[in-house]
C-alpha cells in the first residue's frame, strides 16, 4: 500500500482477507476502478455511517471484474489486504476522494489469549447451532487459516456498521475477540426469535 491512495466511502466496513462483490455505477468510481486496473493498483474503503466518514479503513485490491456493462458500470470483487489511517484528503480531478493514509498495526504483535480465543469461537459457534446457520466449507477453511480469526467471525457476527468500524478500529486480536465476544452474549437473547437472528447474521453480504 502506498501512502497516497484514493478511497471509496461505503456503507460497508471492509476486513482484511474479506472479499465483497461491489457495483459500480457512479461516473467518478468507474473512473477510479478503471484506474485501478490499469495501474495495477488497489484502493481504500472506508465506512461511511451518517455523514460521517471514517478514518480508519481497509486497502483493498480487485481480484475479479465479473461484469462490464454498455455503460461502463462493473460489478467486482474486492479482497481486504491491510488497515490505515487517513491523516488527510483532497479531491481528485475526477471528483473521488484521495487520501494521505498510514498504515494501522494492531499495538501487540502476539497472539491472543487461548482462552479469550477459545471461548469467543465458541460463543459464536454455539449461536450458529442454535439459530441452524450453516456456512460452506469456504468459509471454515478460511476461518481456519486466518491469522486473525476475529475479522472472519466479524463478518458473520450481525454486528451494525457502528459495531463493525468499532472492531475495525481496535488494535489488538484480544480486544476484538473480547468485544465480540460481548456482542455474541448480548445477541444470544434473541435466540428465542431464532429467525430474526438467522436473517440478523446470514445477511452480512460477505463472500466465504
Amino acid at each position: 500500500m502506498k501512502s497516497i491512495i484514493p478511497i471509496f466511502p461505503l456503507n460497508l466496513v471492509m476486513y482484511p482477507d474479506s472479499i465483497y462483490p461491489l457495483h459500480i455505477f457512479e461516473t467518478r468510481y468507474k473512473k477510479l476502478i478503471n484506474w485501478c486496473r490499469t495501474e495495477k493498483e488497489g484502493f481504500g474503503i472506508v465506512t461511511k455511517i451518517d455523514e460521517n466518514i471514517s478514518t480508519v479503513g481497509c486497502y483493498v485490491e480487485i481480484v475479479e471484474v465479473i461484469n462490464v456493462f454498455e455503460n461502463g458500470s462493473l460489478d467486482i470483487l474486492v479482497r481486504g489486504r491491510e488497515r490505515f489511517q487517513t491523516v488527510s484528503t483532497e479531491l481528485h480531478p475526477h471528483g473521488y476522494i484521495v487520501a494521505h493514509v498510514l498504515p494501522y498495526f494492531d499495538d501487540e504483535h502476539h497472539a491472543p489469549s487461548l482462552p479469550i480465543e477459545n471461548d469467543t469461537i465458541s460463543k459464536f459457534k454455539n449461536i450458529l447451532d442454535r439459530t441452524e446457520i450453516k456456512f460452506d466449507e469456504r468459509y471454515w477453511k478460511n476461518f481456519n487459516k486466518a491469522q486473525n480469526k476475529s475479522f472472519k467471525i466479524a463478518e458473520k457476527s450481525g454486528m451494525n456498521l457502528k459495531q463493525q468500524q468499532n472492531l475495525l478500529s481496535l488494535r489488538s486480536e484480544s480486544d476484538r475477540l473480547k468485544f465480540l465476544f460481548q456482542h455474541f452474549q448480548k445477541l444470544e437473547e434473541y435466540l428465542d426469535r431464532a429467525e430474526v437472528l438467522k436473517e440478523i447474521i446470514a445477511g452480512d453480504g460477505y463472500i466465504n
